[in-house]
């Protein structure tokens, strides 16, 4: 296996799949997490070749093939997988034993209505699939819970990384200061333009700091949007430490060679998963 570090993050590469972690995760020994590349896999033409979303147009036994694939480097289960139906939203679920395989080979066991997962029962692996969506891993390392969220532009206006630091203090007890948190690769602020009907958005739902997540093109004096730090910046206001954050800042339009990015016309998706030893 080579291992080398890439921006914020460790970059593995094996069998053909290269993935990525958070390395405070790691550090903490308690989790298999992996933030899943685009090569490596079955697939073929704009899904190729690791494609990892049941819920695209791609053939679904090539997904299935991917994902055992994908599982059997970072050595999870994929019988284990836990995947919901990413709507955008801010539900956060509780997940148990009984949740365990809902979504991991098939579509129609996926969870509905759901962008955000937290547990604290071992072998039983959250799940997100993203492009350009900011996804979010979440680690107690005191409590031993975990929880994984996908953060679109509406999520993140939603405030599920936030609000999945309050469902995972209200359900086991975890204080936000003693979290550890992951936000993976995504659309970065060089790429992500946005109109006015969102900057509206932006400002009313981050009153006291909209100003800091916007910056003008010089080239075509467009507004561009930082995802990445909105959602680092609604963890702090639920008193996460800054010092316990880490940002890939891995721009999924930008690497193409690396990533599925739908506004580059991508229609593959990423994988991020995280499981309890």
């Amino acid at each position: 296996m080579k291992e080398a570090l890439n921006k914020s993050f460790s970059y593995h590469e094996q069998n053909g799949i290269e993935y990525y972690t958070v390395p405070a995760f790691t550090a903490s020994g308690l989790v298999i997490h992996a933030f899943s590349g685009r090569n490596g896999g079955y697939s073929e033409g704009g899904y190729g070749t690791l494609n990892l979303g049941l819920l695209t147009d791609d053939d679904p036994e090539l997904v299935v093939r991917n994902r055992k694939k994908f599982c059997e480097v970072v050595g999870i289960d994929p019988n284990s997988i836990v995947g919901t139906e990413q709507v955008h939203g801010d539900r956060v679920l509780k997940v148990t034993q009984a949740e365990k395989g809902h979504g991991a080979l098939d579509k129609d066991s996926v969870i509905p209505g759901v962008d955000a997962l937290m547990t604290n029962e071992r072998g039983v692996s959250l799940t997100a699939y993203y492009a350009d969506c900011v996804p979010v891993l979440f680690l107690d390392p005191v409590l031993k819970v975990i929880g994984v969220a996908h953060a679109g532009w509406k999520g993140t206006f939603a405030k599920i990384a936030a609000k999945t630091v309050q469902a995972m203090a209200a359900e086991y007890g975890c204080r936000p200061e003693l979290l550890l948190v992951g936000i993976g690769p995504s659309i970065g602020p060089c790429h992500y333009e946005v109109d006015e009907p969102v900057l509206e958005i932006v400002k009313e739902a981050f009153p006291a700091w909209w100003k800091t997540l916007l910056e003008k093109s010089n080239a075509t004096g467009a507004t561009h949007l930082d995802l990445w730090e909105a959602n680092r910046k609604q963890l702090c206001d639920v008193g996460v430490k800054e010092e316990n954050i880490t940002v890939c800042r891995m721009c999924t339009y930008c690497l193409p060679e690396k990533f599925f990015s739908h506004r580059a016309g991508m229609p593959g998706r990423q994988m991020v998963v995280i499981t309890l030893k």
